[in-house]
């Protein structure tokens, strides 16, 4: 089926989850976004080219997972391992139709001005050493700071330092004579940065995206999330493959199961905003690291709801730890109030949870996965799909187990 979506106010709403992985320095993507796009009309560059800017922007940092990446990033200018990301970014970026444009750019947004490749399209070399300055002055904003006349002028000063050679000498100037307007740096706080993306989102007009589109840009994000622990490679998908084979065996509509299969591949985005530390910590988590890591279906509730026309999807993801005796979070929500979409993901997640590696445990075989589903069922996970889970259980387990990656 067809979606009506706006792809700006998608990729928007998503590039919070990227920007999650900073936790305290959150919107990293979308001020490189307007930085970017400034200088760009400064440079007098085309509308069409300076979307394409802003849209690049949000996903350049589309291959960090860890937050211990993300810290390198912010508190070095020229990170060795920088190139890591890059890479890694350019190769989710070409598996999704939609962005595979985008590629080239992202794969060398960290590569110094001088070292760009001769061969490499002078497009390809201005956007991506555009997006490089303007990710290294948001960086410069964290370590010099940026609050006052002074501290800006030594963001400024630092970048004409490597003109000719991390940063294009033209970029540079561009930079550095539109920087000089109070209002440049006004737009980097988050209430103004939000009205700028507002403006630039309804400037476009919502269009048809195939659920195959939408599809490829879940598994994207999905296979981000993912990569942020070794313990949860592959989790997202194999919830997400289990949870559409059990709703169409409970008889949903076509419509109704590609609902719950782009919830399933949505519904950890909000865990981008938890510590590596407590993802990959052996043992139990103490009370604060719990709070932290229960709110994870909140979070990817407030990234997908802003999304107009994922409404339900935004619902149905943030549920997946919620249970039947209102013991579950971040709602506690009552029996009554838990759609079969949300009940089928939280048995999925369940299941594929159990059978998969964790740092405290190897994973289970399917009988005893079952045996702790069964202990659950009525009380806390729906009887009818806990069934479902008995009479299939050898192909649920294959596809809980889904090795293939995206």
């Amino acid at each position: 089926m067809d979606y009506v979506l706006n792809l700006r106010e998608v990729t928007y709403a998503l590039s919070e989850a990227l920007d999650f992985v900073g936790i305290d320095d959150t919107m990293h993507g979308k001020r490189v976004g307007y930085m970017s796009a400034e200088v760009a009309k400064k440079l007098g560059w085309s509308k069409d080219r300076i979307d394409r800017l802003i849209l690049m922007g949000m996903l350049h940092d589309c291959g960090v997972s860890s937050t211990d990446v993300h810290h390198h990033l912010v508190s070095e200018l020229d990170w060795d391992n920088s190139q890591v990301h890059c890479v890694r970014g350019a190769f989710l970026l070409r598996k999704v139709p939609l962005y595979e444009d985008y590629a080239e750019t992202i794969l060398y947004h960290h590569t110094h001005w001088d070292q760009l490749p001769q061969s490499l399209d002078q497009r390809i070399k201005e956007e991506a050493n555009l997006i490089y300055l303007t990710d290294r002055v948001d960086a410069l904003r964290v370590q010099l700071g940026s609050e006052t006349v002074h501290e800006k002028g030594n963001v400024r000063e630092t970048i004409q330092k490597y003109a000719g050679e991390m940063f294009s000498p033209e970029f540079v100037e561009a930079f550095s004579e539109i920087s000089q307007v109070d209002s440049f740096w006004y737009y980097l706080d988050p209430e103004s940065l939000e009205g700028y993306y507002d403006d630039w989102i309804i400037q476009s007009d919502s269009s048809e995206i195939a659920f195959q589109e939408l599809k490829n840009i879940a598994m994207m994000f999905a296979e981000i999330v993912d990569a942020k622990s070794p313990f949860t490679a592959k989790h997202t998908y194999g919830v997400a493959i289990l949870a559409r084979y059990l709703a169409g065996l409970y008889g949903l509509s076509q419509k109704e199961q590609e609902t719950v299969e782009l919830s399933a591949f949505f519904h950890d985005l909000g865990k981008l905003r938890v510590a590596d530390a407590i993802l990959h910590k052996a043992g139990p988590l103490d009370e604060e690291e719990r709070a932290q890591m229960n709110r994870h279906g909140f979070d990817s509730n407030v990234i997908l709801r802003k999304i107009k026309g994922f409404q339900e999807i935004a619902k149905i993801a943030s549920m997946h730890h919620e249970t039947l005796d209102a013991q579950g979070y971040p709602y506690h929500l009552m029996a009554d109030k838990i759609p079969i979409e949300a009940r089928i993901l939280a048995v999925a997640d369940i299941f594929q949870a159990l059978v998969q590696d964790r740092p405290y445990r190897l994973g289970l075989h399917a009988q005893e996965a079952l045996e702790i589903l069964n202990t659950m069922r009525n009380l806390k996970l729906d009887d009818t799909v806990v069934e479902l889970v008995q009479q299939n259980l050898n192909t649920c387990y294959a596809r809980a187990m889904y090795a293939e990656k995206f």
